[in-house]
């Protein structure tokens, strides 16, 4: 086998950022900045809306534009919401196996986060986790919540929720406000279908998604969110009447009308994982689960951390090992280019061949 020759600048597989980059059409746009994008606020409410964007979003999926919020990324709709609707002692319902930033947010408005538990199981054959939804349904019932969170597809696990799951979920918590953490979708489906039905359907329901991941675009800090009718108070508090960020606003249309782009890097990704997958199963302690974004779980022997963890950092590969409650032997892999995606587990096997455990 071919020697593998490591890479001299670090490669950065842990944090689920794009190393693909964004479509061509961004790097044509940003070589045509000019003043009034640097220097002048948005004038887009002359035209009784809040910006080109979110009109641009609204028109495409069939909203109106007030039912659109635009935000700093997932992290900033996240934040937003617990801010404008939790207060002391009251409730947010998370995943147990999840983000570490939902369990830290109700903590800046005094709130009590409530977990629901996932399970494991089996998806198309390969491990995975599952969304335990009777069990999700008696710990709501119980604890009576003010906000609900849900992730799909969920980070760390990479699972997302079954559609009849889902609707079987909001059909019991109607009157509560329900956040579908879409962050990671495009990578494995790009449907839209669904979207304006369960908003029309659910007043109190909020999705959102981000340019960060799919799109690319982590660094321009954008996001933008579909809310329900019943969620004027949020739609008030988090509009910006000076407009948004003009460069940002544009790299979204722009990233909108090029999703074919994103799907074929998309289709490059769901092959790469199935490699993983594969590879990753013939190694002694190691279990791989089945993702939908761009990136994938691998439980591993614990043992065998440490000494794994500096042996890729000696070469230049760096992945997530994480350690939490939820999460004691586990690593998650960003993915990157094929060429990167291949040099890493390459360098896992050659580890575990040189390193018997």
């Amino acid at each position: 086998m071919k020697k593998i020759i490591y890479p001299k600048t670090p490669q950065f597989l842990d944090r689920n950022e794009s190393q693909t980059g964004p479509a061509p059409a961004v790097y044509t746009f940003l070589k045509t900045v000019s003043l009034d994008h640097l220097s002048w606020y948005s004038r887009d409410f002359q035209s009784g809306i809040k910006s080109r964007l979110s009109k641009k979003i609204a028109d495409d999926f069939g909203f109106d534009e007030k039912q659109v919020i635009l935000s700093y990324g997932s992290e900033d709709l996240l934040k937003q919401i617990i801010h404008c609707y939790i207060g002391p002692g009251e409730k947010i319902l998370i995943p147990r196996e999840a983000w570490w930033y939902y369990k830290r947010v109700a903590s800046e408005r005094g709130g009590l986060n409530v977990e629901y538990p996932m399970v494991k199981g089996v998806t198309d054959g390969i491990a995975s986790y599952l969304y335990d939804v009777d069990h999700m349904i008696t710990i709501y019932k119980r604890e009576k919540p003010k906000v609900v969170v849900i992730a799909s597809p969920n980070n760390p696990t990479g699972n997302r929720i079954d559609s009849q799951d889902l609707k079987r979920f909001l059909d019991v918590c109607r009157d509560t406000i329900v956040m579908i953490d879409e962050a990671y979708w495009g990578f494995g489906s790009t449907e839209n279908a669904y979207v304006k039905p369960y908003i029309d359907e659910y007043p109190n329901l909020i999705i959102c998604r981000t340019f960060s991941k799919f799109f690319g675009l982590a660094g321009s800090r954008i996001g933008f969110a579909f809310a329900g009718k019943n969620l004027g108070e949020l739609i008030e508090f988090a509009t910006r009447y000076l407009g948004y960020n003009r460069i940002s606003e544009r790299l979204g249309e722009i990233a909108l009308d090029n999703v074919k782009y994103y799907t074929k890097v998309g289709k490059q990704y769901a092959r790469d994982k199935e490699m993983m997958y594969r590879e990753f199963s013939k190694l002694k302690g190691f279990t791989p689960y089945k993702s939908y974004a761009n990136f994938i779980l691998v439980d591993m022997p614990k043992e065998i951390r440490p000494e794994l963890k500096k042996y890729l950092t000696e070469r230049n590969l760096f992945i997530k090992f994480l350690d939490e409650e939820a999460f004691r032997t586990e690593a998650r892999i960003s993915l990157g280019t094929k060429e990167q995606n291949t040099m890493l587990v390459r360098a896992i096997k050659d580890f575990c061949r040189t390193h018997p455990y």
